[in-house]
């Protein structure tokens, strides 16, 4: 598969994206985290524990995609 310069699925995009997509699920942990702090109602806690558990997945799947990413330019 070839891309050309100016197709929008160019490496940088990609990584841009990504980059930015890992930037809001790091966001949102850390969020998750202060409110974990503050919120007294053991049922919300739950619910913000395993939004927080989500988003440490999210965080590794969006690490994973960029790895690939990079493996996939650098091998074509």
């Amino acid at each position: 598969m070839t891309l050309s310069k100016e197709c929008s699925m160019s490496k940088d995009g990609i990584l841009m994206n990504l980059q930015k997509g890992l930037e809001s699920e790091k966001r949102a942990w850390q969020l998750c985290d202060e409110m974990l702090k503050v919120v007294k109602d053991e049922g919300d806690r739950k619910k913000i524990e395993r939004i927080k558990n989500d988003e440490e997945k999210h965080i590794k799947i969006t690490e994973e995609l960029i790895a690939t990413v990079n493996a996939f330019y650098l091998n074509n």
